[in-house]
């Protein structure tokens, strides 16, 4: 017979909100996004300076995706070491985290209400229309 050796587990606890970790992630994807939109609007700005210009060549996917995320990379650890910025970004994930989000049956509600109240407008400014085409048809008639 053997034995199983029963080990103890560590109660798990919730873990505490950490703002910071969240601003660092914002940051991330603030710089991935960055990467993105340069990598894109050079490659754009390139190919109209090409159509003016030549002699400077094509648009190159490669060296417009580089000089994106350097750009995009040297613009994200410039903003990620401003003090005043990143606390100001702690801040906001802060408010942000203690907003409370409506429940599946609130958003259902309200946006029932939402399509009830545009229909209702719809119907309303459908009628203005008609009546107003009626008066306008009437009038140049005369």
């Amino acid at each position: 017979m053997s034995r199983v050796r029963r080990t103890k587990r560590k109660p798990t606890s919730a873990r505490e909100f950490d703002p910071s970790r969240w601003a660092h992630l914002v940051f991330v994807l603030g710089g991935f996004l960055g990467a993105w939109v340069l990598s894109h609007a050079i490659e754009d700005i390139w190919s109209l300076v090409w159509s003016y210009w030549p002699r400077i060549g094509r648009a190159d996917e490669l060296k417009s995706n580089l000089i994106g995320i350097g750009i995009a990379l040297i613009a994200t650890v410039w903003a990620w070491r401003k003090p005043h910025w990143f606390q100001y970004t702690t801040e906001v994930v802060s408010e942000v985290s203690q907003v409370s989000w409506p429940s599946k049956a609130e958003v259902r509600v309200a946006t029932l209400v939402v399509i009830v109240m545009t229909l209702i407008c719809s119907v309303i400014l459908a009628g203005i229309d008609t009546v107003w085409s009626k008066v306008t048809d009437f009038l140049y008639g005369i």
